[in-house]
């Protein structure tokens, strides 16, 4: 197979997986694995080694995590303190960018803590006033920043470099990736030894990086390493590296060739701020040299390369019979057959029952036909997953190398797939509005060290939490089948949500704020960022697919009548609060950390 063949073969995959290859390669971006460029845009102002001038005309050297963990490592605490104090001044000074805020947060404490070397102080003050002891409070920090950064660094980079490239493979040949090949390195219990192949693997590529020309020819010498991992994640670390250098042999110019063809995608990505690479050219590439990764496998193999019997992942270029398959997934294949024997058919609910169940997931009387739909639905579901396995749409985990554990679940009584009935839905927003403002006077209480009842109304709930909770159970009812755009969804929905809310708010309040996200990190006019709509998104999953359905079995065990008594008289008190609060807002000090220093009054 020639380069052009493979590119075409390359672009065939991406358009198969389009999305998920697009998620990998993002993922690889933000763990700073590999395409990295691709996020250039966004300028996150980490001080830099460079040297700066401070107010009094001298030169100060920037701060940063290494400087802090040297100076303690070479006994100058009060430096070190000295350096980052210096570093979050500067990252004050230079919180000017109002979607990248670096001042508030947690996203942006956890990037000041490490770009400033906070951390290490932090973990030196702790070990102070646990230890007593002066010298400690120098190794410490050191032993432990040393621990977090090599496992970060091993466990969670080095080895998703393997996992994207299994995921890779994987598409070259089923119709579909599981989501649950992010946890490779779990799943086939084999995280340690991955780890420790890519440590070997850049610790030689680091000693020959000491050669004049040695670290260039070993990187092409390497580079297959992950590949192979990926494939077998049972081979040694020498006798991966071993079998890599000799697949190469012969092909490092050829590699080194098929790289500089990608230039021009490379300055595109460059040209459009990381856009045509994010959503094109990243997985164009990754997609390319895993056909390389094919095709010099099969060289290898057909000409006896000396290990070349180690790569015996047969399943992932060929299929499995499906006779072979039937037996290593028996205990599948007899509950799919048992189900398929027993399910019963039902009609699809029409009318007006059937639009609310279908299209917003929302019962407003018990319906057994609905009832018996949703059953039938679930037990096709179960069905049509452990038949695709039977049928080798996906790749048959059991039969790896490295084989991988698979439960096939035929209890409904977390389905998510279901509707609910209206007083359930109704009792649902409540329990939402009151976690969350318990949630949010709780983080009052911590931060400020008194009660706080946050939100604009006065009783024990905030609508929002509700309101989205109910939105996301019911207008995102539909992609409950997706849990990848029922995030998305969910954080665009919510996201839009709290946006409108923080303009409505304002507006009919004479100007004041509930929340101010301004110097947080990715946010929008103040009023929304990267932190919540995250966490709206998280939270979205496990309402829709965790907690909706286990409230929902416990609500339908209460008695329906007195639970609609409860629901109507919570309706009521709300709306009594919503009238009461239109005219006066809970509003005064420590109701939001936002202050207008014009007004001198928190709002």
């Amino acid at each position: 197979m020639n380069r052009k063949e493979m590119k075409i073969q390359a672009k065939r995959q991406l358009r198969r997986h389009y999305w998920m290859i697009v998620v990998i390669c993002l993922f690889a971006a933000f763990f700073g694995v590999e395409y990295s460029s691709s996020l250039w845009g966004i300028n996150l102002d980490i001080p830099s080694l460079t040297a700066t001038q401070t107010g009094e005309g001298r030169t100060q050297a920037s701060s940063n995590l290494s400087d802090v963990f040297q100076d303690f490592l070479l006994g100058r605490e009060d430096t070190a303190r000295q350096r980052v104090k210096l570093n979050q001044e500067q990252i004050v000074r230079n919180d000017t960018n109002a979607m990248f805020g670096r001042s508030r947060g947690v996203f942006a404490s956890l990037l000041n803590s490490f770009s400033s070397g906070a951390v290490i102080v932090s973990i030196a003050d702790a070990t102070r006033s646990i230890a007593h002891n002066a010298r400690a409070t120098v190794i410490v920090p050191v032993m432990v920043s040393m621990a977090v950064y090599l496992f970060v660094w091993l466990f969670i980079q080095q080895t998703y470099r393997v996992v994207m490239r299994r995921m890779l493979l994987e598409g070259r040949l089923y119709g579909r990736i599981p989501a649950s090949r992010f946890l490779y390195p779990l799943h086939t219990r084999q995280w340690p030894r991955m780890a420790w192949t890519m440590f070997v693997k850049n610790l030689f590529l680091s000693l020959w990086s000491l050669t004049i020309i040695g670290g260039i020819i070993k990187h092409y010498s390497y580079f297959l390493v992950p590949y192979i991992i990926a494939e077998n994640p049972t081979i040694g670390a020498a006798k991966a590296i071993g079998l890599s250098r000799r697949m190469m042999k012969g092909h490092k110019w050829e590699c080194f060739v098929a790289q500089l063809t990608f230039l021009g995608w490379h300055l595109l990505d460059i040209v459009t701020v990381g856009l045509s690479g994010i959503f094109y050219s990243n997985g164009y590439r990754a997609s390319f040299f895993t056909e390389y990764y094919v095709y010099l496998r099969a060289l290898a193999k057909r000409h006896g390369v000396e290990g070349s019997e180690l790569l015996c992942d047969t399943c992932l270029f060929a299929k499995a019979d499906a006779e072979e398959i039937r037996k290593a997934y028996a205990d599948v294949a007899e509950a799919v057959d048992q189900m398929r024997s027993t399910i019963v058919a039902a009609d699809r609910p029409r009318g007006f029952t059937g639009f609310l169940s279908q299209w917003l997931g929302i019962r407003i009387m018990h319906s057994d036909q609905v009832a018996r739909y949703e059953e039938y639905r679930e037990d096709s579901q179960q069905i049509r997953i452990g038949q695709e396995i039977l049928d080798g749409t996906v790749y048959p985990g059991r039969l790896a190398p490295a084989p991988m554990p698979f439960s096939f679940r035929e209890s409904r009584t977390i389905s998510a797939n279901r509707s609910y009935s209206l007083v359930n839905l109704i009792m649902m927003f409540f329990i939402f509005c009151f976690v969350g403002w318990v949630w949010e006077v709780s983080l009052a209480f911590i931060t400020e060290g008194t009660f706080v009842n946050r939100g604009t109304l006065h009783g024990p709930w905030l609508p929002i939490y509700g309101t989205g909770g109910t939105i996301i159970l019911t207008l995102l009812k539909r992609l409950r089948d997706k849990p990848a755009f029922e995030f998305a969804a969910a954080v665009v929905l919510c996201g839009c949500l709290e946006y409108f809310s923080s303009w409505y708010l304002e507006m009919t309040h004479d100007g004041q704020r509930w929340w101010d996200y301004t110097g947080y990190f990715l946010n929008l006019n103040g009023r929304i960022c990267a932190e919540g709509l995250l966490t709206f998104g998280l939270g979205g999953l496990a309402i829709v697919y965790l907690l909706a359905p286990a409230l929902d079995n416990l609500l339908s065990r209460i008695d329906a009548k007195k639970l609609g008594v409860v629901a109507v008289a919570l309706l009521a008190v709300y709306c009594m609060d919503q009238a009461y609060s239109a005219k006066h807002p809970n509003i005064g000090a420590g109701i939001t950390d936002y202050q207008d220093s014009s007004t001198a009054q928190v709002s």
